[in-house]
């Protein structure tokens, strides 16, 4: 019999496979921007980027209802924080979708957690997915570009200042903590321009030349 897309979510295999390619993700990740990371200007920017948005681990605010996160934070905290989350939550969602599709693909080439590049190149392109992947990209650039802009807002700080120590009561601490580890990252930053536009370019570099090399590894 064969499992459905829901059993097969669930299965150890299934979990254990799509933590291998989590962190191997990351690591592609954490290579390629070894020159931003090991910048000092960086340094809380990056971890927040590479460590908070990336970590091959899974993110239970994520699951938290959006609806919930706006009845209980309404009125109490600055509107344009709220919108910050949604993003985030948005591009968690989409990202933990497009590895489960990774996963299925890997599995059902019988690629397991130890894939190489190749295999790697090769499943992305099957997945024939290019929009949705260059959305992705754009997505985490704009999220990045949201939190500085807010943590530039002194209604900011004082909004998380009040609502922290609540929120964890009515069941939002954790989406609230990570809010504010981001404000504390970017509020250090004056300009985050050269950041996001050097992780935008490469990915997208990325995104099409894997793209171009996936296809030519399934053709032969």
């Amino acid at each position: 019999m064969t499992q459905t897309t829901e059993n097969v979510e669930h299965s150890d295999t299934f979990l254990r496979v799509k933590r291998g390619l989590q962190e191997f993700q990351q690591r592609r990740l954490l290579h390629a921007y070894e020159d931003l990371r090991s910048n000092p200007e960086y340094d809380q920017i990056g971890k927040f980027f590479f460590e908070e948005l990336y970590a091959p681990e899974d993110f239970s605010f994520r699951d938290k209802s959006i609806k919930k996160l706006r009845k209980v934070l309404s009125g109490a905290v600055y509107k344009g924080m709220l919108n910050a989350v949604s993003m985030v939550i948005e591009l968690h969602e989409l990202s933990d979708r497009l590895d489960d599709q990774m996963v299925e693909k890997m599995l059902e080439k019988d690629i397991d957690e130890n894939m190489t590049m190749d295999q790697y190149k090769m499943v992305y392109r099957l997945l024939d997915n290019y929009d949705e992947r260059i959305y992705q990209i754009k997505l985490s650039v704009d999220v990045n570009r949201v939190f500085h802009r807010l943590s530039k807002k002194w209604i900011v700080g004082v909004s998380l200042k009040t609502v922290r120590a609540a929120s964890h009561m009515l069941g939002v601490g954790e989406i609230m903590d990570f809010v504010n580890r981001g404000y504390e990252a970017f509020r250090k930053i004056d300009n985050i321009d050269e950041f996001v536009n050097i992780i935008e370019t490469r990915e997208i570099e990325w995104h099409d030349k894997i793209w171009k090399e996936g296809e030519a590894l399934i053709q032969e």
